[in-house]
């Protein structure tokens, strides 16, 4: 009980020190062990069981069904905005190109 009465008497300053000590004390083997734990299962961890559980195939067979072709459709929609955007985008460029050339004549 001694030890305790005379940390709570030092200063402030002290008092952060020793908790700032044993955090790191404590802080240090728990990284080490969680560094090593990490270790142990990237090195167990089992790619092909892991894209067994995915089931690729089913989602494919979801992709052919009503949802895949709504998709299908949404993406070609996409397509089309981005072109028309692109070309959207090039005829401003030219516009403003064209019009800052004869700005400078």
């Amino acid at each position: 009980m001694e030890f305790f009465k005379k940390i709570q008497a030092l200063n402030v300053f002290w008092k952060k020190v020793i908790i700032f000590l044993v955090i790191i004390g404590l802080g240090i083997p728990l990284v080490f062990l969680i560094g090593k734990n990490f270790q142990k299962r990237t090195k167990e961890f089992n790619k092909e069981e892991l894209l067994e559980k995915l089931s690729f195939p089913e989602l494919e067979g979801e992709m052919e069904g009503e949802q895949g072709d709504e998709l299908k459709e949404k993406i070609t929609e996409l397509k089309e905005l981005m072109e028309e955007l692109g070309r959207m985008t090039q005829e401003v460029s030219t516009s403003t190109t064209s019009t800052t050339s004869t700005n400078h004549q």
